[in-house]
């Protein structure tokens, strides 16, 4: 399936910018089921200094400066892809090994050096209070690790209401635990801290989906969104992907961006810019197939 994807950030200051540094972590991302075929990055106003580097989990970034008075700030990110089926498709989940003989082999000198730092707390990733009893309830003795995950995703999105507009950034996971209310941002770092808590290794994925418009209504511009999942490592089938916002094993519409052990690793755009205002922030994100 091939799609192309839209990413459009623009920043308006109150008082005109002297100076900005910036980071843009938007894709493409590096994953075996996913074909980068175009990617382009479109800065208004003209960076004075641009340049890209990637970085330990393989992601690729883009810092740029601007060293001139400006008021208003644009990032266009393009990118087109060729999704293929994973492989984790074709496989029964009660067939996948137990559970507990996935976290004796990552805790094993056999472990692949990668998969260490997934298994470990992160900065949005804690182990609050409970979240290793509610992980239980799916990683039952015995219980073929796959089909604990299918089991895990399908309660979290039972059990969590996608509630745009109530936490940010900034709110703590026991928060979102509580109210069991949040974006997929946060369904994901839950995710993490449930699987993580029992040993396992998971890794956040950033990236987008298509919205769908209801039936007989037409697809907005710019209604599309970034979107997050998770990665759980299995021996043998590597890093199987599960989206617990939309209870799904992932297959061929999720678009990958970047991976990392949470969102603070791979933040879409950041910087710091010299004003002496206030400033607003819009985005859009047009995702279609091509």
């Amino acid at each position: 399936m091939k799609y192309k994807v839209e990413h459009h950030t623009q920043y308006e200051y109150q008082s005109p910018a002297s100076l900005c540094h910036n980071l843009i972590c938007q894709g493409p991302g590096k994953n075996p089921y996913q074909i980068n075929l175009d990617f382009e990055c479109e800065i208004w106003p003209q960076p004075h200094y641009q340049t890209t580097r990637i970085d330990f989990f393989e992601n690729q970034w883009i810092y740029f400066s601007i060293q001139k008075s400006h008021q208003e700030l644009s990032v266009r990110v393009t990118s087109e892809v060729d999704l293929q089926s994973p492989q984790w498709l074709s496989v029964e989940p009660e067939d996948t090994p137990a559970w507990e003989e996935v976290v004796r082999w990552l805790q094993s000198t056999d472990a692949r050096n990668d998969t260490r730092q997934f298994y470990l707390e992160s900065e949005y990733v804690r182990f609050v209070p409970g979240v290793r009893e509610y992980a239980r309830e799916s990683f039952t003795p015995g219980r073929p690790v796959m089909a604990a995950m299918l089991d895990l995703n399908k309660r979290i999105n039972r059990d969590f209401t996608f509630t745009p507009g109530f936490t940010d950034i900034s709110t703590p996971l026991e928060e979102v635990f509580a109210h069991k209310k949040g974006v997929c941002q946060d369904l994901s770092h839950f995710a993490l801290a449930c699987v993580r808590s029992l040993g396992l290794a998971a890794r956040y994925i950033s990236g987008y989906i298509e919205t769908l418009p209801p039936p007989g209504k037409p697809k907005l511009v710019g209604s599309d969104a970034s979107h997050a999942w998770i990665a759980l490592f299995i021996p043998e089938l590597e890093w199987v992907e599960f989206d617990p916002t939309n209870n799904l094993m992932v297959a061929d519409q999720h678009i990958r961006a970047a991976v990392g052990r949470d969102f603070a690793d791979i933040v879409p755009l950041k910087g710091i810019v010299y004003s002496s205002g206030g400033q607003q922030m819009k985005v859009s994100v047009d995702v279609g197939k091509i």
